[in-house]
């Protein structure tokens, strides 16, 4: 029996496309696909890692020796989709791809910082496993991670919000009850192309907080451009929550003299305010994928210059609000080797030369006391 003409192209048109498919998966690398199957995907997470710590001098008296606490960690998520080609040190950190959790953990261990206030991503479809990586991380490091649940709402879409709403922030938290201490980071800025603002006090965070409530969480936003008041609406409605910002949308002016009198104002009238100070030695060189390792490591050549510019714009800040202010780095999230040992060191070097020209009383509350304090 004849085929018809019309059905034999068709046929051909499927044959190619299966060995099309068989010959382009073979490409591959087996170590990327097999992040998509089931288990091995989160085996993948706590795979070996390639960081070995590095040997460094001794610090003088001239820096601030004691325990760190970083508030702003950014946890890569696992990819959410296929992944072809092996990463380079600027692709996107991608979880069981090119980072691993012990990476973090090897961070810490460089630096001598105790702990991190580490923002899990969660969303669809990867909610069971991204919440089954908390979970093994923090059995697997106990004392290491302050986790907090991070989870957009297609927010990379003009119809996307940067949270899910109410219900399913509150599903997500009863998979593993209490693990959570934290929600965010919740920007709440334009996206380029993706969801709109969101104001602190919108209907759809209003519907969260008795969620944060109820779960006993710590709230951190960075906030977008005029959302002043309605933060502050949120604070004075929520005193019970504490809630922790930043972003430099409220901040104007650049570089030595900022004028930070908006952000004082609302830690001088709310006790449930906190500031994270991570813009220290002009930190967007972090926030831009672009930028390479050794761009970011040669902005340190000259450290006094940066520490003049940064103690004239923040130590009278710090020393004035003592205790509603936190330090962070807003890593993890831009390229892989911002988690690097040689990175670490130099990041917090300078970190640790900056907090001694602090005035003592204030050194250790800036460096880590603040932070255990809202975790206690």
């Amino acid at each position: 029996m004849k085929m018809p003409k019309n059905h034999a192209i068709i046929g051909i048109i499927l044959l190619l496309i299966i060995i099309g498919t068989l010959l382009f998966a073979e490409t591959i690398p087996e170590s990327i696909m097999q992040n998509f199957e089931g288990d091995q995907r989160i085996e993948a997470v706590f795979g070996e890692s390639n960081c070995s710590l590095i040997q460094v001098p001794a610090l003088n008296d001239s820096y601030y020796k004691g325990p760190m606490i970083d508030t702003h960690i950014h946890i890569a998520a696992i990819p959410d989709g296929p992944v072809f080609g092996q990463p380079n040190e600027n692709d996107h950190p991608l979880m069981g791809v090119n980072l691993r959790m012990g990476d973090y953990v090897c961070m810490m261990d460089q630096e001598n910082t105790s702990k991190v206030f580490a923002f899990f991503p969660v969303w669809d479809p990867i909610i069971t496993d991204s919440l089954a990586i908390v979970n093994q991380t923090l059995g697997k490091y106990p004392g290491r991670f302050v986790p907090f649940i991070m989870p957009p709402d297609s927010d990379n879409s003009p119809g996307g919000y940067p949270t899910v709403k109410a219900g399913a922030l509150e599903e997500m938290l009863s998979v593993y009850p209490g693990m959570f201490q934290g929600y965010g980071e919740i920007g709440l800025y334009a996206r380029q192309g993706g969801a709109a603002e969101l104001p602190p006090d919108s209907e759809r965070l209003t519907d969260i907080y008795p969620v944060v409530r109820r779960n006993n969480l710590i709230v951190y936003v960075h906030l977008g451009e005029g959302q002043k008041k309605s933060f502050e609406r949120v604070l004075e409605a929520n005193p019970d929550i504490n809630f922790i910002w930043h972003g430099d949308q409220l901040i104007a002016g650049s570089g030595e003299g900022q004028n930070l009198s908006e952000i004082e104002d609302i830690l001088y009238k709310h006790s449930n305010a906190y500031y994270g100070v991570d813009e220290l030695y002009g930190d967007t060189w972090l926030l831009r994928p672009q930028v390479s390792k050794q761009q970011f490591l040669q902005h340190f050549n000259n450290p006094e210059l940066l520490l003049a510019q940064d103690v004239a714009t923040w130590k009278g800040f710090i020393e004035r609000h003592p205790d509603q202010v936190l330090w962070g780095t807003d890593r993890g999230w831009s390229a892989p080797w911002s988690l690097d040992e040689d990175v670490a060191v130099t990041l917090n070097t300078y970190t640790r030369a900056f907090i001694a020209r602090l005035d003592i009383s204030v050194q250790e509350k800036f460096a880590y006391g603040n932070a255990q304090k809202l975790i206690e």
